[in-house]
């Protein structure tokens, strides 16, 4: 099931904002009113979590494979290769004195692979 909601502007919003969620809204309930933009809330952080493993996978390799500890360890070094990326990404900021962390990286995911691919690639 799939709702349109559509939230009014306040204080952290000067414009109405719409939504599409699965959550089950009901306009006539004035707990539902009150509820409803805290679950929109918990659905948004829900897309950096949706985010990250998207690029998780861009870390894995391919597999065929249908046993369960092999995709499991091809899952657990892809997490290795991306949270390696992300702590890269985070000394190089802290290494440029830089005081607000930036949401795109400074290096990107295909920077990196490439990297790894370079150094790395003749042991394998």
């Amino acid at each position: 099931m799939t709702t349109l909601v559509g939230l009014p502007a306040d204080e952290g919003r000067e414009r109405p904002q719409a939504f599409i969620t699965s959550l089950d809204v009901d306009d006539e309930i004035g707990l539902d009113r009150r509820q409803t933009p805290r679950r929109i809330a918990r659905d948004t952080r829900r897309g950096g979590i949706e985010t990250a493993y998207k690029k998780i996978k861009e870390f894995a390799t391919w597999t065929t494979s249908k046993a369960f500890s092999v995709r499991l360890f091809h899952f657990g070094f892809a997490v290795l290769l991306y949270n390696m990326w992300v702590l890269l990404d985070f000394l190089v900021q802290v290494s440029l004195e830089i005081v607000d962390c930036r949401l795109t990286p400074r290096i990107t995911a295909g920077r990196f692979r490439a990297l790894l691919s370079r150094h790395f690639g003749t042991l394998i």
